[in-house]
């Protein structure tokens, strides 16, 4: 009877296991796929950043999304505003597209959330 009980224990914790890992890839799909839906952005912000480094700008706030634009450092842009993608990543909308943040730095005013 115990064997049993330890077979049956072992298959449950597998099939729990098991369908984790596939609600976990579904998801991981689904977020892949919304990384280049369209985000809703207005100029909102007085903010004004500058391209470190250099910069794509982005269709969409993502880096699997449409490249419009390269630019090189120095440039300066207005930031419209900012969101957080479907990775977690924040990004900036600028008049060129979207454009990650960790590739512009703020020179003045402020940048509100879209």
């Amino acid at each position: 009877m115990g064997f049993h009980r330890k077979l049956a224990a072992t298959l449950g914790a597998t099939a729990l296991a098991v369908s984790g890992v596939a609600v976990n890839l579904a998801a991981a799909g689904t977020a892949a796929a919304a990384a280049c839906d369209h985000v809703s952005a207005s100029d909102i912000s007085n903010g004004v950043v500058v391209v470190v480094g250099g910069a794509k700008a982005y269709k969409e706030p993502a880096s699997k999304c449409t490249a419009v634009m390269s630019m090189a450092p120095g440039h300066n842009l207005n930031a419209w505003c900012y969101t957080v993608n479907s990775y977690g990543n924040q990004w900036v909308r600028v008049n060129e597209g979207w454009i990650y943040n960790g590739h512009v730095a703020l020179k003045s005013g402020s940048v509100k959330h879209c």
